[in-house]
């Protein structure tokens, strides 16, 4: 790595690489890809420097939270991709997916016990640092965690910032001297794969023949685990070959009207979003990517475009275009906040399960919780809590939640495009939050609620700007807003009727009708209808 990228690696424990061991792993788990992988260049060099040949290990487990058919299948897909990929290019590739007669335990820490040295994306939510330092602390091995989310090295941005207006100046000083230090798009594998590895396993059966893989197959074994059916796949595949799909299509039809048409709820079809996140987040294509051909969308882009005089500012920094500097702000400052904000608190969080008296209150099991008195600001958990025992007009149960049962068709829409479609369109997300605040019985369930929700269907959730996202609604990232309502305190509002007011929404409601939701369950008539 260059100096700069240095400032992407961990080192998770304190055990040197032994150059006598067989091979060199790289245990992807969030950047699941061949290109633009700064772990994977990192293994690379390791390989060159060694003499050692590069074994790619990809798993998946079965008892993750939210397990289910939906989040299974996208990574699946995925892994599929991975396959055709690596068989095209010789690496060897250990695609592992547990089943009932061939559990996790112990495996990876077996596969580390013959590696040199192993590399690994230093992901900073949900399961991924957990099994980091899982495996750190139990292994003789060096464990090496690379930060290869952003454009820029986390540990560089400095100190956790309460806004995105602070880290915003931030990225701009930095982005020009980051840009030579990409991730590399087409990596010399040659040089790592002179010798083939059988692995210690069975690998994943559909894995062995990828380019025969079928739909049908994988539904079979998919019916097959012990996962939750109930929650369908979507419609939109898995994988880099997707991905590549929509960043295409997002270039060429939707880029030109972002900055003006991002925001308003419609079909994914006909709105400027760029249906990029889910794939962001199972690391099936990299932001680098994204931000390159949105930068040369309109020609040959180098830094020298950049103009300094909008440091700081939301518009002009990255380019002249007002599309692209609105997309680019969105993509890289706003995603930025999120991985910002848990790569600093990544050991301070407080988390509890379902023994704490908060999740005991609650009829279902919790099995992750970000404490909201430890992740808030004062200001805003203080306001909450001044207002916990405010009257609610409704309180809702999580079944009704879940089943979108509420008087609020807006509500009802975005809960129903969430189940169906594994999406809520941007805008509503925060109206989406927002309400679950307003209808439950104190905020610490809204949060629960929201979590389980998100993280159940999204087919973008679990990932951190999800949590801050969530956490928006509570009053992370933003200010005070008088004067003080009920419930709320001085945590900003949102209302469907004012969402309504705002925004054309007849064709987010005809998108509703296709997706075949929109009745209302109190006997009222709908805004579908």
């Amino acid at each position: 790595m260059s100096a700069f990228n240095d400032a992407r690696i961990r080192y998770a424990n304190q055990a040197a690489i032994n150059p006598k061991n067989k091979y060199v792993l790289y245990w992807m788990q969030a950047c699941r890809r061949f290109d633009r992988n700064h772990a994977l260049d990192h293994a690379l060099n390791l390989c060159k420097t060694l003499g050692k040949p590069l074994v790619v290990y990809e798993g998946l487990r079965i008892d993750y939270p939210w397990a289910n058919d939906r989040n299974h299948r996208f990574l699946l897909e995925g892994m599929l991709d991975n396959a055709r990929k690596a068989l095209e290019l010789g690496i060897n590739y250990w695609p592992y997916v547990e089943t009932p007669d061939q559990p996790a335990k112990g495996l990876l820490a077996k596969l580390a016990q013959q590696a040199c040295v192993v590399v690994t994306d230093d992901y900073p939510a949900f399961v991924v640092p957990g099994h980091i330092a899982g495996l750190a602390n139990h292994t003789n091995t060096a464990v090496q965690a690379i930060d290869g989310n952003s454009m820029i090295p986390l540990s560089l941005l400095g100190a956790a910032v309460s806004a995105c207006a602070h880290l915003r100046p931030r990225i701009h000083k930095l982005f020009a001297e980051a840009w030579p230090h990409r991730a590399t798009a087409n990596p010399p594998f040659e040089k790592a794969i002179a010798t083939q590895i059988d692995p210690p396993f069975k690998i994943w059966s559909l894995a062995k023949k990828p380019n025969d893989a079928t739909s049908e197959a994988l539904d079979q074994f998919l019916a097959s685990l012990p996962i939750d059916h109930s929650v369908k796949p979507v419609t939109v595949s898995g994988g880099s070959v997707s991905a590549q799909k929509i960043l295409k299509k997002f270039v060429q039809k939707k880029l030109s009207s972002y900055a003006d048409g991002r925001n308003e709820p419609n079909d994914p079809e006909h709105t400027a979003a760029s249906g990029l996140s889910a794939h962001l987040r199972h690391g099936h294509i990299s932001i680098q990517q994204i931000v390159e051909e949105v930068l040369n969308s309109s020609g040959k882009w180098t830094p020298e475009q950049i103009t300094f005089s909008n440091k700081g500012k939301r518009e002009g920094f990255y380019h002249s275009n007002p599309n692209v500097n609105s997309f680019l702000d969105e993509a890289i400052t706003w995603r930025d906040v999120g991985y910002h904000w848990h790569h600093c608190r990544r050991e301070k969080i407080r988390l509890i399960n379902e023994t704490s008296p908060a999740a005991r209150a609650l009829k279902w099991k919790h099995p992750i919780y970000q404490d909201l008195e430890s992740t808030l600001p004062a200001w805003a958990y203080q306001s909450l809590k001044k207002h916990e025992s405010d009257s609610r007009s409704h309180i809702y149960s999580l079944d009704e939640w879940e089943a979108a049962e509420t008087h609020d068709d807006l509500w009802n829409a975005a809960q129903t495009e969430l189940v169906q479609t594994g999406r809520i369109h941007n805008y509503l997300r925060m109206l989406w939050g927002k309400k679950v605040l307003e209808w439950s019985r104190t905020p610490d369930e809204a949060y629960f609620i929201l979590e389980h929700l998100n993280n159940k269907y999204a087919i973008d959730g679990r990932d951190p700007n999800s949590y801050t996202g969530m956490l928006w609604c509570f009053g992370l990232f933003d200010r005070p807003w008088p004067p003080e309502r009920k419930v709320f305190g001085n945590i900003r509002y949102m209302s469907s009727d004012n969402t309504a007011k705002k925004f054309d929404l007849d064709g987010y409601y005809q998108y509703m009708r296709r997706l075949g939701g929109g009745s209302s369950p109190r006997g009222k008539k709908s805004l579908f209808d």
